[in-house]
């Protein structure tokens, strides 16, 4: 999809802002199965985003440690 988890993190945000105005207000139901269903597939290609930065950010930084060991050998 593209997106930084930052902005997923933004639009989960946004999400449970307006279901808790909703919970104010005494709308019912406050979840519907759809709603659950699009918040949980939300959170989970965040977290795969973020896993996936944070594996190629580990790589890059083995690569450049392993570029500086074989520069001084």
């Amino acid at each position: 999809m593209g997106r930084k988890p930052e902005e997923y993190a933004r639009l989960l945000a946004s999400a449970l802002c307006k279901l808790h105005s909703a919970e104010i207000r005494g709308a019912s139901p406050l979840v519907s199965d759809d709603s659950l269903r699009v918040i949980t597939e939300t959170l989970t290609i965040a977290m795969a985003d973020a896993r996936k930065v944070h594996v190629q950010q580990e790589l890059a930084a083995m690569n450049e440690r392993r570029e500086l060991i074989l520069l001084h050998s």
